[in-house]
């Protein structure tokens, strides 16, 4: 019975795939044919060479996503150190107050934050779109250091502090690479969450700023199947990658690591 329900899970993941990937390449497919008809590369050529706002889409998603996935990380490890390694009033409150935005659908959370990026003066600029993606990647950030940070013994930092190691040092050379495997995990998380975002990244841009998600929205609200599936393609193949990417640099780093401090 696992192997049966594994089976089908794979199946309701790899199935639209592939057919999303024969929507991009057959200019005709529709039920009942079993299989499609008419090669085309029309539709990729229109989308990566005669739509102006590709490159620029691309782009914005990139800056987005990286500069998301970079400020999650950081306010993530310095608050799940703090939580972890330090006692001060309102610590229980602060540990459930950073998982709130999650449990808050979407549009009420976002829309309440549109009004504080018009007091700001943040709405359609990269600045607000970021904050906003902040909101919802640093409580997974936070949630990830937690748990690194439960597991390294502070033993090993009393006794390189009592070696004469200094803050730079036992962050640089022990701190850091133990909880490697989690920065990687903690920005990847953000870098995906920011590439896929839509709803608050057209609120806050007020659509200006243009990312791929929302270039590809128009396509498949109007059924340009064609177009819409080479985006589609496009986006579900970036997330794949930054997947692979950090996974095997994980494992990687882990190895070293465990090398490290047998």
């Amino acid at each position: 019975m696992k192997k049966i329900f594994l089976l089908l899970a794979a199946l309701t993941i790899i199935i639209p795939i592939v057919l999303i990937i024969l929507f991009s390449l057959f200019s005709y497919y529709r039920f009942p044919l079993l299989l499609p008809q008419h090669f085309t590369t029309m539709f990729w050529k229109t989308a990566l060479f005669h739509n102006p706002l590709f490159i620029s889409s691309i782009l914005n998603s990139l800056i987005l996503a990286i500069c998301n996935g970079i400020l999650s990380t950081i306010v993530g490890v310095m608050t799940a150190r703090a939580l972890v390694r330090h006692d001060f009033k309102g610590k229980k409150l602060l540990k459930i107050l950073y998982a709130i935005p999650l449990f808050i659908p979407a549009i009420a959370l976002f829309l309440g934050v549109h009004t504080v990026m018009i007091r700001l003066r943040l709405m359609n600029s990269y600045k607000g779109i970021i904050l906003a993606h902040m909101i919802i990647s640093v409580p997974y950030a936070i949630s990830i250091f937690i748990a690194f940070f439960k597991g390294i013994n502070i033993e090993l930092e009393d006794a390189a502090k009592v070696l004469g190691c200094k803050p730079l040092c036992l962050y640089s050379k022990i701190i850091i690479p133990l909880i490697a495997p989690g920065i990687f995990l903690s920005f990847s998380i953000g870098f995906l969450i920011s590439f896929t975002e839509y709803f608050s990244t057209f609120l806050i841009g007020g659509g200006r700023v243009i990312t791929l998600a929302i270039l590809m929205y128009p396509y498949i609200n109007n059924f340009d199947v064609g177009n819409g599936a080479v985006l589609a393609v496009i986006f579900i193949g970036s997330n794949l990658l930054i997947f692979y990417v950090a996974e095997y640099v994980s494992k990687k780093k882990l190895k070293i690591n465990s090398y490290l401090f047998e």
